[in-house]
């Protein structure tokens, strides 16, 4: 499981000690941002929607606990990081999944990240697959008509534009008034859809042929050819098995 973060801590110096920590011995968590103002972080982790927050709590103008309490994005897990382990009972009433004490031990790092990742992988384990229900997977997509239920394997892929989407199927799109974030979210569960680049969610079933290049493009079911980032590219190999 590859869980996406994001670092904040007004100190520079213990904010590279952590990055630098995480790159080295937890190499499923990929660092989207490292943030040292708290007033920027809120904005950034509300568009980013990571999956795991590293925060300092003692911090000028926010605390972390401030930080936390004012984001509209709430799905993330938080470890909090601080000098003062004073905080540690506060922190856990604030949803914190672990609370590391700096300076920060590799050892306890990588415990708190597993902590994350169970937790994860439980929660979506606690829940039927409607496979076994015999029904095949289905995400609402809201209309001005009603809602409209999109079988997932049908879908060959997802397009950003702004705060819309665009969902192709096989014989028809579908633009929907949510971001590309959003409906990522809903397909978290089905691990063939895959991020080419920051604009384009696809998924993989429909993907029939890899064009090689700086980051290269596949071929998709319809026809369509999308580029591929060069940052997803060793990533993308690798899914598909191509050497």
């Amino acid at each position: 499981m590859k869980l996406r973060a994001i670092l904040v801590d007004d100190e520079k110096h213990s904010l590279e000690t952590t990055s630098i920590l995480i790159r080295k011995f937890c190499p499923d968590v990929e660092i989207v941002a490292e943030l040292n103002a708290p007033i920027d972080a809120v904005q950034i982790i509300n568009q980013e929607e990571p999956d795991l927050l590293f925060m300092d709590i003692s911090m000028p103008q926010m605390n972390g606990f401030e930080l936390i309490n004012v984001l509209t994005y709430k799905d993330a897990d938080v470890i909090f990081t601080t000098a003062y382990d004073e905080y540690a009972l506060e922190g856990f009433k604030q949803g914190a999944v672990h609370y590391l004490v700096k300076p920060i031990e590799a050892e306890e790092l990588v415990e708190a990240v597993q902590r994350v990742k169970k937790k994860r992988i439980d929660n979506k384990q606690s829940t039927v697959p409607l496979a076994q229900m015999g029904l095949k997977p289905k995400i609402p997509i809201s209309s001005l008509n009603g809602v409209e239920l999109v079988e997932v394997e049908q879908i060959i892929r997802c397009e950003s534009d702004g705060n819309y989407t665009t969902i192709v199927l096989a014989n028809r799109k579908i633009t929907v008034s949510k971001t590309l974030k959003e409906i990522e979210k809903q397909l978290v569960d089905f691990p063939y859809f895959f991020r080419l680049h920051n604009s384009h969610l696809v998924n993989l079933n429909h993907v029939t042929r890899y064009i090689r290049g700086e980051g290269g493009s596949v071929i998709l079911s319809n026809t369509e050819e999308i580029g591929v980032s060069r940052s997803k590219k060793m990533d993308l190999l690798e899914v598909l098995g191509i050497n």
